[in-house]
C-alpha cells in the first residue's frame, strides 16, 4: 500500500478558478520557480515542499501570487475505497505537528467518483481519525475529551477524494487571497481580484510596461484591473497588506512571514514610481471614479493613476493618441455586464457605441494599441464589429466570461 506523506515530505497546493491555470504557471516561472518545481493538475498548481523550506515557501506564496486563491498545505495523498481504510492513514498523520494544541479545527472537502461518496459521512471519521492521533500523541487516554479552543486557532482541514484517491490539506491562507484588503468601496458584481491579474498576464501586461507603453481602463468601476496593473508595474506584492491564517498556526508562524514580507519589499519595479504618465482610468460614473481612487489609495498606487470621469464609448482615438505621445497603448475594458446590466440592449448599445471608435484602429492596427476586454455578453464580437485574435473562457467568481484578446 501507497503510505501517506509523513512531514518530510510537503506539498503546496494553489488552486485557480477555471481558465486561470495557464496564468498561474506563467506567474510561478516569474516568481523563480523552475518548470520542474511544480505541476498542474485539476485546476491546480501542486509545488513539493519540505518540513525545512515549508515555512518560507507558505509566506511567500500567500504574499506574492497574484493568481492563486488560497495556498493549501498538503500533508498527505494516498489512495482509500472504504471507511477503515480512510480512518487508518488520516489517522497516520501527526497532526499534533500542524495543529495548534487545544486549537479548534473543522473539516470540509469533497468526493468525486469515489467509492466514498458521503461528504459528511467521511467528514465525521477524518474529524474522529484526528482526534485519536492528537490524543494518542499526548498520551491521553482514547476515551478522553479533546479541548478545542478557538483561542488557540481555529484551523480548517479540507479533505479531497477523486477517483479513490485522498488528500489532506490544512489552509494557511484564511480569507482567499483575492481579498487584497485595498478594496473598501466597490460596485456592483466587481471583477475579482485574482482573475484581473489573470487577465493582465495574458494581455501581456509587463511586455507593454518594458516598452514604454500606457495602460488605460475604459470602465474602471472599483478600479480592480488598473490598481492590479499597477501593482505589477512597482512589483508590490498582492498580499503585502493583510495577515494570512498561516502567521498563527505554530508550526509556521509569524517569523516567516517577517521575513519573506522584508524580502518581496526589495523586489525592483518595472516603472520609475514617479512616473505619472503610464495609467489612465476612465468611467462615466463620478461615484465609481471616487470609489476607485479611494481604493487606490488603500492599494498605495494612487500616485501614478490618472483617474477621469470620461464616457469610454465615446471617445476620440486621435485625441487619446496625442494624449499618450503615440507610444504603445493596452487598453482594459470590464464594460458592465450580468448583474451590472440587466438590460441586454444596453449591453449590446455600449458594444456597438465602443466599437464606433475603437474597432477600426486595431483592425488596422497603424498605430501599436491592444485590447483585453472581458465580458459575459456571448454576442460582444458582433456587436463591437470586429472578430478578437484570440478567446479566453474566464471566470468572475461563479459567473462564466469570456476574454476576447484583440492586437
Amino acid at each position: 500500500m501507497v503510505q501517506i506523506e509523513n512531514n518530510s515530505d510537503l506539498t503546496l497546493v494553489l488552486p485557480v478558478l477555471f481558465g486561470n491555470e495557464r496564468a498561474l504557471s506563467n506567474e510561478l516561472l516569474e516568481l523563480g520557480c523552475d518548470k520542474k518545481s511544480f505541476s498542474l493538475q485539476d485546476g491546480r498548481a501542486l509545488i513539493p515542499s519540505s518540513i525545512e523550506k515549508m515555512p518560507d515557501d507558505v509566506a511567500f506564496f500567500n504574499l506574492s501570487s497574484r493568481i492563486a486563491e488560497r495556498v493549501w498545505l498538503r500533508l498527505g495523498s494516498v489512495p482509500v475505497k472504504d471507511f477503515d481504510q480512510l480512518f487508518a492513514e488520516v489517522r497516520r498523520i501527526p497532526w499534533n505537528k500542524y495543529l495548534n494544541q487545544d486549537a479548534a479545527f473543522t473539516v470540509t472537502g469533497y468526493s468525486r467518483n469515489s467509492a466514498l461518496t458521503s461528504v459528511p459521512a467521511c467528514q465525521r471519521l477524518i474529524k474522529k481519525a484526528i482526534v485519536k492521533s492528537l490524543l494518542a500523541a499526548r498520551a491521553m487516554p482514547e476515551n478522553a475529551q479533546l479541548t478545542e479552543n478557538p483561542a488557540r486557532g481555529n484551523h480548517e482541514v479540507q479533505f479531497s477524494l477523486v477517483d479513490d484517491l485522498l488528500s489532506l490539506m490544512i489552509d494557511t491562507s484564511g480569507e482567499p487571497l483575492h481579498k487584497r484588503s485595498y478594496r473598501r468601496k466597490s460596485n456592483l458584481a466587481p471583477l475579482r481580484e485574482t482573475t484581473a491579474a489573470a487577465l493582465l498576464q495574458y494581455s501581456y501586461l509587463t511586455n507593454v510596461l518594458r516598452h514604454d507603453g500606457v495602460v488605460i481602463d475604459l470602465f474602471t468601476g472599483s478600479g480592480t484591473l488598473i490598481i492590479e496593473a499597477a501593482l505589477i508595474a512597482l512589483d508590490l506584492a498582492p498580499g503585502r497588506l493583510r495577515t494570512f491564517a498561516a502567521e498563527d498556526i505554530e508550526a509556521i508562524g509569524p517569523q516567516a512571514f517577517k521575513e519573506q514580507r522584508r524580502k518581496v519589499r526589495d523586489k525592483e519595479p518595472i516603472i520609475e514610481p514617479g512616473d505619472k504618465s503610464r495609467f489612465w482610468a476612465f468611467d462615466i460614473d463620478a461615484k465609481a471614479v471616487e470609489a476607485a481612487q479611494a481604493n487606490a489609495r488603500s492599494a498605495q498606487v494612487d500616485g501614478i493613476i490618472n483617474f477621469e470621469r470620461r464616457d469610454s464609448t465615446n471617445l476620440d482615438f486621435a485625441e487619446i493618441l496625442e494624449q499618450t505621445g503615440g507610444r504603445e497603448i493596452l487598453f482594459l475594458a470590464n464594460p458592465p455586464y450580468g448583474e451590472r446590466m440587466q438590460d441586454v440592449e444596453e449591453a449590446r448599445l455600449l458594444a456597438v457605441e465602443l466599437g464606433r471608435w475603437l474597432a477600426k484602429p486595431l483592425r488596422e492596427q497603424k498605430s501599436r494599441i491592444s485590447l483585453s476586454l472581458i465580458t459575459a455578453e456571448d454576442h460582444f464580437e458582433s456587436d463591437f464589429g470586429l472578430k478578437a485574435k484570440k478567446r479566453r473562457k474566464l471566470y468572475n467568481g461563479p459567473l462564466a466570461c469570456t476574454l476576447y484578446n484583440y492586437y
